[in-house]
């Protein structure tokens, strides 16, 4: 016999009052929790608690973790993972390239942790790169869903609704994403809040508070606000040029996903083991931190130099912001002035418009209209600008102006204690698919490091 609607509620309204003012306060946690130096990753299975304790050295499976979680509807069960898995599996279905593919196994890793800030990742590459089957691939290894990837959001609000009631938020085919969203999407990665009017209400308010793990895809490039550059992990996906049937593909991720997950697992037992022991120079340390403290530790879990790791991000960020600059017109602007008048300029603000006017990128549509919009832009640009070399800073009021200073910077060159690996060293054989890790290759072009992320080609 079913229960009366009106029972219902009336019973779930007792339960909540005596849990409210006599139970005992506990924390909630979505797919991810940490207790003690134990994270657990909820396996979302219909019936039972059951979760992963990943212990820095060890993993294993738990029916009764010391962790509350709440599933969503659309959240998926996980498989059963597998001890000594083959991680190497992954990338029959993820096409990453060989030398990024530490990049994304760290931030697979590093989205199993609640108390470091997310880095987000981006997936860019052209029509038949594969960049949405790599993306929910790498999705259901941590947070499946009945929905992995999800339309362009419409809202700030989409967003931060989406962030609630997932782990790890995920967007498609996405071709520009409006400063609002970028500024959303940044609040995510080091946590935040989203408030609104409640619904039939005068004064109360509904909030929503999250740190959560994200990742896009597009064929353009969609994260070009500064801020946000520097919390993402943009790799560029290589057209596929053997392509396979897609329902045999999935068939046979979901067969070795097990394995797969298994593998991940190991690496990040060991990469915790390992993580309390590297360390950075003040000066070579990074917005991520955490995230390139991380990859070290899996870069050294798999017997390498985890200096390499640290090069490689840095060509990355190098890559990253100079794809992004193109998109500034007015950074585009400024480096082209500075080619034309290597001395630079110190000047009211509106001067300094009427200059850059003349390199005005064609076609450029976000061009600022008057002085405090350049000066909005120059802020803007002025972190990018100066990791290419170029200083760009307010200078105060002078005679009622607002004087700003563009440059090069006077500093000598000096190369980074971190050098690239060499051509032939053996780093393309730790995480490869024969051996069943990660499959990453050596930098092969030697590079100079003119200031924390600048990369000159020699």
């Amino acid at each position: 016999m079913a229960v009366r609607d009106q029972a219902l509620r009336e019973a779930l309204g007792t339960l909540q009052a005596i849990g409210r003012f006599n139970g005992e306060s506990r924390d909630i946690n979505t797919r991810v929790a940490k207790h003690g130096q134990a994270y657990y990753i909820d396996m979302c299975e219909p019936g039972n608690s059951r979760a992963i304790e990943v212990n820095p050295g060890a993993w294993r499976i738990v029916d009764t973790p010391p962790v509350l979680f709440v599933r969503s509807e659309s959240a998926q069960p996980l498989p059963t993972p597998i001890h000594g898995g083959n991680l190497g599996l992954l990338w029959q279905t993820a096409n990453i390239p060989d030398g990024l593919r530490v990049m994304v196994v760290a931030w697979l890793i590093d989205a199993m942790r609640l108390d470091t800030p997310y880095p987000g990742l981006e997936l860019i590459g052209e029509q038949g790169s594969g960049k949405s089957t790599a993306a929910e691939a790498l999705r259901r290894m941590l947070d499946p869903s009945s929905c992995n990837l999800r339309g362009a959001p419409k809202t700030v609000e989409d967003i931060f609704v989406c962030a609630k009631q997932n782990h790890v938020v995920a967007y498609e085919n996405i071709s520009h994403l409006a400063g609002p969203m970028q500024d959303a999407l940044a609040i995510l990665s080091t946590g935040g809040g989203y408030s609104k009017r409640q619904l039939f209400t005068d004064s109360d308010e509904s909030i929503i508070t999250v740190r959560r793990p994200w990742l896009v895809n597009g064929i353009s490039i969609s994260v070009t606000q500064q801020d946000l550059v520097d919390r993402v992990i943009s790799i560029e996906c290589p057209v596929i040029e053997t392509r396979q049937s897609s329902s045999s593909q999935w068939q046979k991720f979901d067969a070795d996903l097990p394995q797969i997950l298994g593998g991940l697992l190991d690496t990040a037992a060991k990469a915790f083991e390992i993580l309390p022991t590297m360390s950075l120079p003040p000066a070579d340390r990074p917005r991520l931190v955490e995230f390139v403290l991380l990859g070290m530790a899996v870069t050294n879990s798999a017997g390498q130099d985890p200096d390499s790791f640290v090069t490689k991000f840095k060509e990355l960020r190098s890559e990253t912001i100079g794809r992004t600059l193109d998109a500034s017109p007015v950074a585009s602007a400024v480096i082209e002035f500075l080619e034309c008048n290597p001395h630079g300029v110190e000047a009211g603000v509106k001067d300094i418009l009427h200059r850059l006017e003349h390199h005005k990128p064609l076609g450029a549509e976000a061009w600022p209209r008057s002085a405090k919009g350049l000066g909005d832009a120059l802020r803007r640009a002025a972190p990018a600008l100066r990791q290419l070399g170029i200083e760009c800073r307010r200078m105060g009021k002078s005679h009622g102006n607002i004087n700003w200073l563009i440059r090069q910077k006077t500093q000598p060159e000096s190369k980074s204690p971190m050098s690239p690996s060499p051509p032939n060293s053996d780093e393309s054989d730790y995480f490869s698919e024969k051996t069943g890790d990660l499959g990453t290759s050596g930098t092969c072009t030697p590079a100079v490091f003119l200031n924390d992320f600048t990369v000159v080609r020699l």
